[in-house]
């Protein structure tokens, strides 16, 4: 190979070379610019993101609302009222049907996560919110073993058979103490001495009883108490077993009732409440049937929105008290849930009368003007 082919070898390989380097240097170039420009889209989309990340926060932090009234002692735990147990968490929102008003219904709205609200009234309607014939409805909040019950709406005036309207009693801090399970032949007669005492009116949902104890439903009579229906029997396998078998547990002791005191009550409380699950165990949807049918046959039925917890949780007098007391409201009315088959219900019964009085609320039995209180149905 002579000079000349040598020195145009090396012209091609160095402009080979040269072409390779600046094709890499383009590259390059192209690399470190998209790395740039990616950077700069990282920063500005942080910048833009950043206050919805914020708003976000704030939006949980709002809607942690923590219960600030009034919570009710459930009765899970209780002899008495165990068919709740499982129904700790369905325990819901409180209904008031007043009667007397046509298609007016107090609907609860639910505050916490486990509970719903079916109200069963005499018109019978079922949601989270009901308003009939132009009357207002009060908005109540329950808590979910510890029910928060408040009132924040409520109408002033009803309808008169003129037209025209007139003011409508408020029941804001109004107190119905009810007793369950009796009457003790032991406990209930110091339990009407301490209301008879303190002039205060109650109401007694009592179970089948005794010939020596007929005295003491006389005397609840007597003495201006209302005397309501618990049932003939409380055993929740026989009369959750069909809604025959219930309404016979219902019609007999009403009418060992109306034998002893010429009273036909009309009030009734389900064993375990209307909101009771352990009914499903004997026949499935029996409450949605039986919370209908008692309404078709004019009674009516009454839960609470209060529990002292004196067949449950509450170990002694003081915590009986503590839990009635710590749950009282004067934005509503409030249907306390007791014993008179405890002697620790018996302890805590003056301490609790004379603590509502100081604060001014006001006694009242059940009757025919009473809202009536239901709790959710979950069978």
């Amino acid at each position: 190979m002579d000079n000349k082919e040598i020195n145009m070898s090396k012209v091609i390989i160095t402009a080979v070379s040269a072409l390779i380097l600046v094709i890499i240097i383009a590259v390059l170039t192209i690399i470190l610019t998209n790395k740039k420009q990616a950077a700069e889209i990282v920063a500005e989309t942080s910048q833009t993101q950043q206050p919805q990340v914020s708003k976000e926060e704030n939006v949980w932090k709002s809607t942690n609302v923590t219960p600030t009234e009034n919570t009710i002692i459930n009765n899970s735990t209780t002899e008495e009222e165990n068919a709740t147990a499982n129904n700790t968490a369905e325990i819901s929102n409180v209904v008031e049907n007043q009667p007397g008003i046509e298609g007016e219904n107090i609907v609860a709205n639910n505050n916490t996560t486990e509970n719903n609200i079916t109200p069963e009234n005499n018109n019978v309607n079922q949601a989270n919110s009901t308003q009939n014939q132009g009357e207002n409805n009060i908005i109540q909040n329950n808590s979910v073993e510890n029910q928060t019950v408040n009132n924040t709406t409520q109408n002033n005036t009803v309808p008169n058979n003129t037209g025209n309207t007139e003011p409508k009693k408020s029941n804001n801090g109004v107190i119905w103490l009810t007793f369950d399970d009796g009457p003790s032949a032991k406990l209930t007669p110091k339990v009407l001495d301490i209301l008879k005492k303190e002039n205060v009116k109650a109401t007694f949902f009592v179970i089948n009883y005794s010939e020596s104890n007929e005295h003491l439903i006389k005397r609840i009579v007597a003495e201006g108490h209302t005397i309501g229906i618990h049932g003939y029997s409380h055993e929740y396998s026989k009369i959750y077993k069909s809604k025959e078998t219930f309404m016979s547990n219902i019609y007999s002791l009403q009418d060992k009732i109306y034998k002893s005191t010429g009273v036909k009550s009309m009030y009734i409380r389900f064993p375990g409440g209307s909101s009771n699950t352990v009914s499903r165990k004997y026949c499935k949807g029996i409450m949605t049937e039986l919370t209908k049918e008692v309404l078709a046959k004019g009674f009516k039925y009454f839960d609470w929105n209060i529990s002292s917890g004196d067949a449950g949780g509450a170990k002694d007098a003081k915590a009986v008290y503590k839990n009635v007391k710590k749950s009282l409201s004067k934005k509503r009315g409030n249907l306390v849930l007791c014993h008179d088959i405890h002697q620790k219900t018996v302890e805590a019964l003056p301490d609790i009368i004379k603590y509502a009085k100081k604060e001014g609320y006001t006694f009242a039995r059940i009757d025919d003007d009473t809202p009536m209180y239901a709790q959710h149905v979950n069978n």
